[in-house]
């Protein structure tokens, strides 16, 4: 008698975990800046007489989209994480942000409460390292540079010609910003005298020690030594042949007169 309540016990036991509900996410989903993404998050035995009580996805305790018993689904206002839209259909709860941010990088959470129990799941959203936008000019004390939405950390390394200047032998001064999306813009110059040679600005990343992007800093030096703006001496260049024209059509109306 005892050994047959112990199978029907062991039966009960076996049956009721694999009923258990379980969710399947993507351990990690990987996005370039500014692009979109979508999380899934799959449960798994949807078919097998679920009731679901409750559904969500979540970062860090902010909560993004919920479904309740009767299936309503709810879309939560989280500012700070920008754009995103929630769907529900057939047992998958899906978040997508049309323009990932440096912001939306990090863990989230899938939540599940059901009649077959509870269950929890992770994915991390990892950006790849960005940067959208690089300038270099040279002002009147030197060359500088400016990196514009830039993901994740870096350092700014200046090279002129086969030489390295941030190897302590030149200081250069460098700074950094965030903006409301979680991007940085990194500004920095040195104070460097003009010279034929262009200054090269690039940005190494901290992550993966690669350059993500450069730019060349160029500067036109006359003979006085001065920096001279190149799109005004272009342009007097360009009038020079105008005038050539001018000045002989003059002269050829004071000989016919």
């Amino acid at each position: 008698m005892g050994f047959t309540a112990l199978l029907c016990f062991l039966s009960a036991f076996t049956l009721t975990t694999q009923d258990l509900a379980s969710l399947i996410v993507s351990p990690t989903v990987t996005a370039e800046c500014d692009q979109q993404v979508t999380l899934n998050c799959n449960v798994s035995s949807y078919q097998n007489g679920l009731s679901i009580t409750h559904l969500e996805w979540s970062q860090d305790k902010t909560k993004l989209c919920t479904m309740d018993s009767l299936g309503g689904l709810i879309q939560h206002n989280t500012a700070p994480l920008g754009s995103f839209q929630c769907d529900y259909e057939d047992g998958r709860l899906s978040v997508t942000f049309p323009r990932v941010r440096a912001l939306n990088s990090g863990k989230y959470r899938c939540k599940l409460r059901s009649n077959h129990g509870t269950s929890n799941e992770y994915t991390t959203v990892e950006l790849k390292e960005c940067c959208a936008k690089v300038e270099g000019v040279f002002m009147s004390d030197g060359p500088s540079c400016t990196f514009h939405r830039v993901y994740p950390e870096g350092e700014v390394h200046w090279f002129h010609g086969s030489h390295n200047l941030s190897d302590g032998s030149v200081r250069h001064n460098t700074s950094q910003s965030v903006d409301n999306e979680g991007y940085l813009t990194i500004h920095s110059y040195l104070k460097r005298k003009s010279s034929h040679v262009p200054y090269n600005c690039s940005l190494k990343s901290t992550r993966s020690g690669r350059y993500i992007a450069s730019t060349l800093v160029k500067t036109e030096l006359p003979s006085n030594g001065e920096v001279r703006n190149m799109g005004s001496s272009n342009l007097s260049r360009s009038q020079e042949p105008m005038r050539t024209i001018l000045g002989i059509l003059i002269l050829l109306a004071a000989i016919m007169k």
